[in-house]
């Protein structure tokens, strides 16, 4: 194997565990791990949850912190990468399920989100999201629990979408 198909195939699974690591960091609250994914400032293109916004980095951990917080517990699963590089340059498209559990909402506790994600990395210090995307096929179960943790972002101070 030559050393460009050993860098392109080090590259998919550095990328990978970027992409991944954001999911995780995300349930089990590791906010260090968060911000070690993410490239400074960084985008967010949510139109059918949280909005659109450009975020400092440590800006959007905060935020995501606040809106985290009001969840007992979630679940993002990031799955089927499909990943073209361009020099220093990503785009790693993913299929997406997203499950958002809040025990005071009773006997419908849970929402959830199904499509795909797109994000768009730099290789920097190493490979970081500069811009992520979430493209919903269709939401189910509760939509009171996933609006109950977006009002974080009513009182958040987070830039404007």
């Amino acid at each position: 194997m030559d050393n460009q198909t050993l860098q392109r195939l080090a590259d998919r699974a550095d990328i990978i565990d970027v992409v991944t690591a954001f999911a995780v960091a995300l349930d089990t609250r590791d906010w260090e791990l968060l911000r070690n994914c993410l490239a400074d400032p960084v985008e967010v293109d949510y139109p059918d949850s949280v909005g659109v916004a450009v975020f400092a980095a440590d800006d959007l951990v905060a935020t995501a912190k606040r809106f985290f917080s009001r969840l007992d517990a979630t679940l993002h699963i990031s799955a089927n990468h499909q990943i073209t590089i361009d020099g220093d340059q990503a785009t790693c498209v993913s299929s997406l399920l997203a499950a958002h559990f809040l025990a005071a909402a009773g006997d419908e506790p849970i929402q959830r989100q199904v499509g795909y994600y797109t994000n768009h990395l730099e290789r920097l210090d190493r490979w970081r999201i500069r811009r992520t995307e979430q493209h919903q096929a269709w939401t189910e179960g509760n939509a009171a629990v996933f609006a109950h943790a977006a009002g974080a972002f009513a009182v958040s101070g987070a830039p404007d979408r």
